[in-house]
């Protein structure tokens, strides 16, 4: 590199100066679990949309996705009981995955929710982060 004694830049004259630094090691960061989950994340999302396509609520939403609070338990309900299972795929999967493919904020949907569902949702959250014995919580509802 040559220093420009005008505007005191460095530039590419052609003449190329590196140094060696060594053995090059690539570090992939990528893992087959990644490739996996990427994989199941697709397919619940066209598995998402093709219920919805196929479903009653078409029509009104396919514009707008924007969904009445009127109706939020019940699209939330027909999802759920069309969605097939996919291994791996918790309660607290699908409702992530059909409030985010409906724009419905979660705690929209979780306040409109049956005590079974919630309690399924709940229970998932205690086995992986003990919230139920850090609380002293021994009854849900």
């Amino acid at each position: 590199m040559k220093d420009d004694k005008i505007f005191n830049n460095r530039f590419n004259s052609g003449d190329l100066e590196y140094e060696v630094f060594g053995t090059i090691k690539l570090h992939d960061e990528t893992t087959a679990g990644d490739i996996y989950e990427e994989y199941i994340e697709d397919k619940m999302q066209k598995d998402l949309y093709d219920i919805f396509i196929a479903s009653p609520y078409y029509e009104e939403y396919v514009k707008n996705r924007k969904v009445s609070k009127n109706n939020v338990s019940t699209i939330y309900y027909y999802f759920e009981e069309r969605l097939p299972g996919h291994e791996g795929m918790t309660a607290i999967d699908k409702f992530t995955h059909i409030a985010e493919f409906m724009c419905i904020p979660y705690e929209i949907l979780y306040t409109e929710l049956g005590p079974a569902y919630k309690e399924k949702i709940l229970r998932e959250l205690d086995a992986k982060y003990q919230v139920f014995k850090r609380h002293k919580i021994k009854q849900l509802f």
